[in-house]
């Protein structure tokens, strides 16, 4: 008798064990199936001091997510022209109440970051060009990754450098509208041609 229940619990066990493997590997294969990239070219490319070409849309399975990637690309091309602007009413409208920033060398709060972007500088952001653009929903976040390219000039001597910086952004709705929530810089390289 207690062969026969050991036996009949071992195999309730290993039966149920098995159906629960098999509804993870179907639900993971489902999941897998739903989610893709697609290659989007941006159409209003023309902001000439701007250069976002084209960006990955990482699919969500749940959300048509085209128009609000399409919001977040219209954001992220105004934060360098807010920048070639340095007034604190263009960075108002494009940053959240919380914003933060992380620089190459250190954290910025949303007041600090604007003071710092709108006082008068001897270097000018004279054109920014973005690669590698990838953007995924999470519920109603936002995450972009890029590598910009950064041409200044100094407007003393003429001097041109080229800054290149790998980065991730971090966008939320706030009133109904797509900011910046956060922008991390994650990698930096400053390149002074030889004269």
């Amino acid at each position: 008798m207690k062969k026969t229940i050991f036996i009949v619990l071992t195999t309730v066990g290993t039966t149920f064990s098995c159906r629960e493997g098999q509804k993870v590997d179907n639900n993971s294969q489902k999941d897998s199936i739903n989610i893709h990239s697609t290659e989007i070219f941006l159409e209003d490319n023309s902001t000439p001091t701007v250069d976002i070409s084209k960006y990955t849309l990482i699919s969500d399975p749940y959300k048509d997510r085209r128009n609000d990637a399409k919001e977040i690309l219209k954001v992220k091309r105004k934060w360098p022209l807010a920048m070639q602007s340095l007034n604190p009413l263009e960075f108002d409208s494009i940053l959240s109440k919380n914003f933060t920033f992380k620089g190459s060398d250190r954290f910025y709060t949303r007041a600090d970051y604007i003071k710092n972007r709108t006082t008068p500088d001897e270097w000018k952001i004279t054109f920014v060009k973005y690669d590698n653009v990838t953007l995924q929903f999470f519920g109603d976040t936002g995450i972009l990754s890029y590598v910009n390219h950064i041409t200044n000039k100094n407007v003393n001597t003429g001097a041109i450098e080229y800054e290149h910086i790998s980065w991730v952004d971090i966008y939320i709705i706030e009133e109904g509208r797509w900011k910046i929530g956060a922008a991390h810089a994650i990698d930096y390289r400053l390149e002074v041609p030889k004269k």
